[in-house]
């Protein structure tokens, strides 16, 4: 993806797939737009959003609601 284009899709895109996974917005992530795209900007949305979870040690919901279809 194309981050200097497409921010705005990023970001919504990023934001929707952290609320699937963990239940969090990309606003809850405490960073700004150019701190995650520095941090992060350079990996796939969806290594992004793991090397996230990592790092703050974050579960998933699929790990917490096993049976739960997502």
């Amino acid at each position: 993806m194309d981050l200097e284009s497409n921010n705005n899709d990023y970001f919504k895109q990023l934001s929707k797939e952290l609320e699937r996974q963990y239940c969090i917005s990309f606003n809850d992530t405490g960073y700004t737009e150019y701190e995650w795209l520095d941090r992060f900007g350079d990996m796939p949305l969806d290594e992004a959003v793991s090397a996230y979870a990592q790092k703050y040690d974050l579960t998933s919901l699929k790990d917490v609601a096993p049976m739960v279809k997502y």
